[in-house]
């Protein structure tokens, strides 16, 4: 098979056209230096979109794919002056735009057809891949200085190449294993099922072992709007939307890998302003919800705000306020009545609709609730007896955890 021949072959399959050009070896040789040096904190080189086909009387016959018109891509780098001016046969090849992922997938084609019919082998796209992933467990490594150091408000330095993916309006989630039948999440596979859940590319940063930021693009949820805007009766506000988005990502993790595993999820930022402060507050999301809803996996820090408040209070002052109703704390050490409690404010203290809730009798939930007035004198079917048992039993879960 000729080269032509085999030009045609892999156009109609990529559906790219291959534009052909001839560089000196010594202009080949320098290009393939270049491209080993690279991609610590940065674009990836030119040469890297380049595929070297054969030796001929001294030249390198070299491929590059046609941009992909038409199409939103949401990683894309854009690839000015080529340097190919040396014997270029076929049409001018700057300022295109080429999706990363979808070129990844292209190389990773071609590797497998062109090395049985050419005398190079095409060069890959591994450093530029281990570039991106050591940028992001740089900038990881960095968040967690940050929130280490009470420094959240801190600007992610200028030196980080990352810095040019973090541009755009971002969902922030976070991930944590809390245990794992074996060992850790493998960050590939990872990467590969949030992609395909959220049905674009998103951008993976490991934090500490099996803790991870994930960060999706805004245009997920218009989407999810766009979806819903026919025959939708009730609009979701985006605190909705982002809800259904961790419930099922949890669900589809824990489907993949055995384990417990705990999600956080906040409103849309711009990652460059305050990215750090945002996986503290993820992360004291997750305390909070691990501490005050022990059976829940799906954190969120609009359903934690009084906890969140409480959790501030100092602590001399919380064993305070405890100790001052400890004559009725034996309540609190009793299951179904502290079950009975948060179902009840959970339902915004409905009666029928916490009986429902619980599956008892209107007339036993009733009883309970008599017999905690009983025990307290405080009757939390009245709004201010209500408040005063909330806090008195949030404040119980944090003096005693």
């Amino acid at each position: 098979m000729d080269v032509n021949e085999l030009r045609q072959r892999i156009e109609q399959i990529t559906g790219l056209n291959m534009i052909e050009h001839r560089l000196s070896e010594k202009t080949w040789e320098e290009k393939e230096q270049l491209s080993t040096k690279m991609n610590t904190a940065g674009e990836p080189d030119e040469s890297l979109w380049m595929i070297p086909v054969m030796r001929q009387a001294g030249e390198v016959i070299v491929w590059t794919p046609e941009p992909l018109r038409g199409r939103q891509h949401t990683d894309t780098v854009v690839v000015e002056d080529m340097g190919l001016s040396e014997g270029v046969v076929a049409k001018d090849t700057s300022s295109y735009n080429y999706d990363f992922n979808e070129m990844q997938r292209i190389y990773q084609l071609l590797e497998l057809l062109l090395p049985s019919v050419m005398g190079l082998q095409p060069m890959s796209l591994t450093s530029v891949v281990q570039g991106k992933d050591q940028q992001a467990r740089e900038l990881g490594q960095w968040l967690v200085r940050q929130v280490s150091l009470r420094n959240p408000s801190a600007e992610i330095p200028t030196e980080y190449g990352i810095r040019e993916r973090l541009d755009s309006v971002m969902v922030p989630f976070l991930l944590l294993a809390d245990s794992l039948q074996v060992g850790t999440l493998n960050p590939k596979q990872l990467e590969k099922l949030l992609s395909s859940y959220f049905d674009r590319d998103v951008l993976l940063i490991p934090l500490q072992d099996n803790e991870w930021l994930v960060l999706a693009k805004h245009e997920l949820i218009e989407d999810e709007e766009d979806g819903r805007d026919a025959g939708h009766e009730s609009e979701d506000t985006e605190e909705d939307l982002l809800t259904a988005f961790a419930l099922g990502l949890h669900e589809l993790v824990a489907s993949e890998w055995v384990g417990s595993f705990h999600i956080s999820v906040t409103l849309p930022l711009n990652p460059l302003d305050g990215l750090a402060q945002t996986v503290s507050q993820l992360r004291e999301t997750i305390h909070l919800g691990r501490l005050f809803q022990v059976t829940e996996h799906i954190h969120l820090p609009w359903e934690l705000r009084l906890e969140s408040l409480l959790y501030r209070i100092p602590e001399e002052e919380r064993q305070r306020f405890v100790e001052s109703a400890d004559h009725h704390s034996h309540l609190f050490g009793d299951e179904e009545t502290v079950t009975t409690l948060e179902t009840f404010f959970k339902m915004d203290c409905n009666v029928s609709e916490t009986a429902k809730q619980l599956y008892i009798h209107r007339n036993t939930l009733l009883y309970r609730l008599d017999k905690i007035k009983q025990d307290t004198q405080l009757d939390v079917r009245r709004f201010e007896d209500a408040v005063l048992m909330r806090l008195t039993l949030l404040l119980y879960k944090v003096t005693k955890s």
